[in-house]
């Protein structure tokens, strides 16, 4: 069967950052700069005209996707070992998320609205939470969690980023996002592979119980999300242009 258009796209990036992450480790700088060249507003358009117009591929890709716990839409274009991940937070959803950390680090472009990071760091001064450690799934096993009691914490910063900024966030770092709901964001980001073994899983408020296993997406469901996304971007490009 020939290639479509959308698994031609994919095929491209996944090259390119197989030959990254045959000499780097981590995410850095020359990956975030990669992300912005591959992933401007009109190349955003058409990757996502292209993979809404190709059946297979759109289902292949929502295998892999879901709505995360957080309040993003996580859509998991290539899984390789790293991760290129489309990040979607709709309009109308306010998203607080638990202060965690990451088993890798990662780079991100910011595609739509403003994103708003705050950064935290151990504190024995600092306020207290519950703090848990998340254990991911392995062939073996589902996700589960440990109660590690009460830690301190504190506000190291807060970094607002919008359309266009690129960064890097290494592994280990405590942040959360802060998206108050009023209008769409949207990130493209990809992680380096995985090198450490649990997570640090922090709830913001007492009582809440972080979902570790969200449900997976359906094609149909990705397909509107997609769709609407697009429609937004087109917007925006126009609105640009103006």
């Amino acid at each position: 069967m020939t290639n479509t258009k959308a698994q031609n796209l994919l095929q491209h990036y996944a090259s390119q950052l197989d030959q990254f992450f045959a000499v780097h480790q981590d995410a850095n700088a020359t990956l975030s700069d990669w992300l912005a060249s591959n992933f401007s507003t009109h190349q955003m358009i058409e990757l996502l005209q292209c993979i809404l117009a190709d059946q297979h591929s759109l289902a292949q890709i929502s295998a892999r996707s879901y709505q995360h716990g957080n309040g993003f839409l996580k859509v998991v274009l290539l899984d390789h070992g790293y991760k290129l991940r489309l990040h979607i937070w709709f309009a109308g959803q306010t998203c607080e998320e638990n202060i965690h950390d990451h088993r890798w680090s990662f780079s991100s472009l910011i595609l739509a609205g403003a994103l708003t990071s705050e950064m935290w760091k151990d504190d024995q001064s600092g306020q207290q939470f519950q703090e848990y450690e998340y254990h991911a799934a392995t062939p073996q096993r589902a996700p589960y969690k440990l109660d590690l009691g009460l830690k301190h914490l504190s506000l190291d910063n807060v970094q607002i980023n919008t359309v266009g900024d690129h960064y890097v966030m290494p592994k280990g770092k405590l942040h959360r996002i802060m998206n108050p709901g009023h209008q769409l964001v949207a990130t493209m980001m990809c992680s380096a592979p995985t090198e450490q073994g649990t997570t640090r899983l922090i709830p913001m408020h007492a009582g809440i119980d972080p979902n570790i296993q969200p449900p997976k997406t359906t094609a149909a469901h990705l397909a509107s999300a997609l769709s609407a996304f697009l429609q937004h971007l087109q917007l925006q490009d126009a609105q640009y242009a103006a």
